[in-house]
């Protein structure tokens, strides 16, 4: 990861606004930063389009889609990929959100890409095929962001071949490191056809408040890779109770936060309702003390990549930034 993280133009302006999420390795909150960075994003005002590039097709459950007519887990995608199709797009998962679903129809995009018609596609191959198809979207949007599959380097080119813009979503353990550094020979080999694909930086996910000895050594160990991947001052906490309860409910950590204050109130009515010999009442269910910590993080997290966007265009004389 040692090329600069400076923007100097942008060859597609309709793609000025793309953010790739990703890691080479699962479990370091991809999705969920995903899912939350976009919720914060809508609920501010802006317009914003997700993209599920991930076999799992996880998204829905942070965005409470599973069950909805048009998931079609990843197939339109293969089809906007394969046969010049519009990517499909479910409109108004949250107000000022929309996204294009991902699951395991994305399979097939690998195997497209090792024969000899995904050298007919579109610009040569499936990654520029699948860029060609997203600047179609973008451009409507405020900001897009991809949920990128790990270890699966098809779908990790077609984000970074669409992408300007990268953030690597990590734990602080040996695994989650070890993914960090695959992220750079990918992001290397994309800028041969991406050359103006750039590092927003590190964001430390499940992080423990506490632990400022940790966050001090991963700085180190971030400058031992590269001086031009920046780490992010915001960092998403572990929360697991939060996490689980958002999941299951197919809610982001600021809507869970908004449900935990009135179930807890509705809990305290209840007990202070109650008599001896009366009836009894079920409690409301107890969510998760945390989620309001874990909604702060999220919001501070999404107000930082806006920040860096801005600096990043600011340097930028790029007509479709300035003006949107």
């Amino acid at each position: 990861m040692e090329d600069s993280d400076v923007v100097k133009k942008t060859s597609d302006e309709r793609l000025s606004r793309v953010v790739a999420l990703i890691n080479g390795k699962g479990g370091v909150g991809k999705t969920s930063v995903t899912a939350n960075i976009s919720g914060q994003l809508a609920r501010a005002g802006y317009s914003v389009l997700a993209v599920d590039l991930d076999l799992s097709g996880n998204l829905k459950l942070d965005l409470g889609y599973v069950g909805d007519p048009l998931d079609d887990d990843g197939k339109g995608v293969v089809d906007a990929v394969w046969q010049g199709q519009a990517l499909p797009v479910i409109t108004n998962v949250r107000e000022n959100l929309d996204v294009v679903p991902g699951g395991r129809h994305l399979e097939m995009l690998a195997a497209l890409a090792q024969t000899p018609m995904g050298d007919e596609l579109p610009g040569g191959g499936v990654p520029t095929a699948f860029a060609e198809r997203l600047a179609e979207l973008a451009g409507d949007y405020d900001v897009v962001l991809l949920d990128c599959a790990p270890g699966n380097p098809i779908l990790q080119d077609m984000a970074l071949h669409a992408a300007h813009y990268v953030l690597i979503p990590t734990k602080t353990d040996s695994a989650g490191w070890e993914g960090l550094r695959m992220v750079g020979p990918r992001v290397k080999k994309a800028r041969k056809e991406n050359p103006d694909l750039s590092y927003l930086g590190v964001l430390l996910f499940a992080h423990q408040t506490t632990a400022t000895r940790v966050r001090s050594g991963t700085k180190a160990r971030l400058a031992e890779v590269s001086d031009t991947v920046p780490l992010f001052d915001s960092y998403i906490r572990h929360s697991e109770t939060a996490a689980h309860d958002c999941r299951e409910r197919g809610q982001l950590a600021h809507e869970l936060a908004r449900d935990a204050s009135d179930s807890a109130k509705a809990r305290l009515n209840v007990l202070r309702a109650r008599r001896p010999g009366g009836e009894v009442v079920a409690l409301p269910a107890q969510l998760s003390g945390t989620a309001d910590s874990l909604a702060g993080d999220y919001e501070k997290v999404a107000a930082e990549m806006l920040t860096r966007i801005a600096a990043a265009e600011a340097s930028t004389p790029i007509s479709s930034a300035s003006g949107r």
